[in-house]
C-alpha cells in the first residue's frame, strides 16, 4: 500500500475542518442540522438552504467542497459571515434552479444582520471613495484653471515688461539725443558769447568816439 502523501493529509484536514464549520454555520443562520458530510456549496433544489455571497467570492460556490483547494478551503473558513452565509430558501424560489437562486439572493434579497452590516459596510466606503474623487477631481480641476490663469497672468506680465522695456529704451534714446543737442547749442553760444562781447564794446567805442 503506498503511503499517503503529506499534503494529501493536509487537503483532508482542511476540507474536514470546512464542512464542519459551513455545518455550525447552517445551523446557526437557518434552524436546521446538517451533517458536515451533506454540506453542499451548490444545494440542490431539495436543500433547504442556499448561500448568500458577495460577488469577490462567488468563485468559491462554483464547484463542490471535494474539489477545491486548500486555499480555498481556508477562503471558505475565513470568510464565514463576513463574505457570505446561509440563508433558508423561499417557498418562492423553491422551484429555481441553484445559480438563479443564487443570483436572486445577491441581487434582491435582504441579508440578515451580520451580512447586512458587511453590505452597509462596503456601500459606506465605496460612498466615501466616491466623494474623495468627487472632491479631488474637484480640486484638481480649480488648480488647472490656476495654473492656467498664472499662465495667462505671466504672459500679460512678459509683454507688459517687453513693452515697458521698449519705452525706456526709446526714453534713453531720446534723452541721449537731447544731451547731444544741448551739448552742441552751449558749444555754439559758448563761440557766439565772445563774439557778442567784442561787438558790444565796438558799439561803445564808437559811441564815444561820435561824442
Amino acid at each position: 500500500m503506498a503511503p499517503i502523501r503529506s499534503s494529501n493529509l493536509e487537503r483532508s484536514k482542511w476540507r474536514t475542518k470546512c464542512r464542519e464549520e459551513l455545518s455550525k454555520h447552517i445551523q446557526k443562520k437557518v434552524g436546521i442540522s446538517i451533517e458536515p458530510s451533506q454540506v453542499r456549496l451548490i444545494p440542490s433544489i431539495d436543500d433547504p438552504y442556499t448561500w448568500k455571497v458577495l460577488p469577490g467570492k462567488t468563485h468559491l460556490f462554483s464547484k463542490n467542497i471535494s474539489d477545491h483547494s486548500i486555499g480555498a478551503y481556508k477562503e471558505l473558513c475565513e470568510g464565514i459571515d463576513y463574505a457570505f452565509e446561509a440563508v433558508p430558501v423561499a417557498a418562492s424560489t423553491g422551484t429555481s434552479t441553484v445559480e438563479h437562486v443564487q443570483e436572486t439572493l445577491i441581487v434582491t434579497k435582504p441579508p440578515q444582520v451580520s451580512f447586512s452590516s458587511r453590505i452597509n459596510e462596503l456601500q459606506e466606503e465605496n460612498s466615501k471613495l466616491q466623494r474623495e474623487l468627487v472632491h479631488w477631481m474637484d480640486q484638481a480641476a480649480a488648480e488647472y484653471q490656476l495654473r492656467l490663469q498664472s499662465d495667462e497672468e505671466m504672459v500679460r506680465l512678459k509683454v507688459a515688461n517687453e513693452a515697458l522695456k521698449y519705452e525706456l529704451d526709446k526714453s534713453s534714446m531720446m534723452v541721449d539725443y537731447f544731451r547731444g543737442e544741448i551739448s552742441k547749442c552751449s558749444q555754439i553760444v559758448g563761440r557766439i558769447m565772445p563774439l557778442m562781447g567784442e561787438l558790444t564794446t565796438g558799439l561803445t567805442s564808437d559811441k564815444g568816439s561820435s561824442k
